[in-house]
């Protein structure tokens, strides 16, 4: 599948990152390297009709001092628009 357009321009890059990155505790604003992407296990959901309309995305990130690099919580690709089952 072809990256989305949401991350082509982040990969390879540093980025100032933060609040709820990693879930509820917030984190301060850092810089970070973009080192990889994965799509997640989440979906955006309309709340109206209770159907997925988008799927999310994860970044792998790490800074300097991180022992190990760390995958983000799910951002919304709205790129992809998902079918609606019937």
């Amino acid at each position: 599948m072809e990256i989305p357009t949401e991350v082509k321009g982040l990969l390879g890059t540093e980025q100032e990152l933060g609040g709820g990155l990693f879930g509820n505790k917030d984190v301060p604003f850092e810089k970070y390297n973009v080192l990889d992407w994965r799509f997640g296990s989440g979906q955006i959901m309309n709340m109206k009709t209770m159907q997925a309309i988008h799927p999310t995305f994860e970044l792998l990130i790490k800074k300097e001092g991180m022992r190990a690099s760390r995958w983000t919580r799910g951002f919304p690709c709205r790129s992809i628009k998902l079918e609606p089952e019937d």
